[in-house]
């Protein structure tokens, strides 16, 4: 039996994260933050529940916060949106590569962390 699935990491569930989502304007500007909802996370990307419809290609710098750790200005490139009930999913590629070295490396230690704790199960 042949699968189709393209994920090599684990994904968890993202909605613990507090997102923020920025598109880039003209020259590379950033303009308004919006909230979004966090689907599932791996350490290659998140999905996201956005009521904005991002076109596959574009630019965003991600805000992603939990209450340990906070990471602003992510760079991550949209791969696919689809409708649903009013709002988008669409799943997001982070783009860290596009960072200098050390700060690629520091934003990977950071992804790494939040990762981490959406692995341990929450204690009601």
């Amino acid at each position: 039996m042949q699968s189709n699935e393209r994920r090599f990491r684990q994904r968890y569930d993202a909605s613990p994260l507090k997102l923020e989502i920025r598109q880039l304007g003209w020259f590379g500007r950033p303009k308004k933050a919006h909230h979004a909802i966090g689907r599932d996370f791996a350490l290659g990307g998140i999905a996201i529940i956005t009521p904005l419809k991002l076109k596959p290609g574009k630019r965003l710098l991600l805000t992603l916060e939990n209450k340990d750790h906070r990471l602003q200005a992510v760079p991550a490139t949209v791969v696919r949106t689809e409708a649903i009930q009013g709002d988008y999913l669409c799943a997001l590629k982070f783009a860290i590569g596009e960072l200098p070295e050390s700060a690629s490396r520091g934003v990977y230690t950071i992804l790494q962390r939040l990762e981490n704790t959406l692995k341990e199960p929450s204690i009601a």
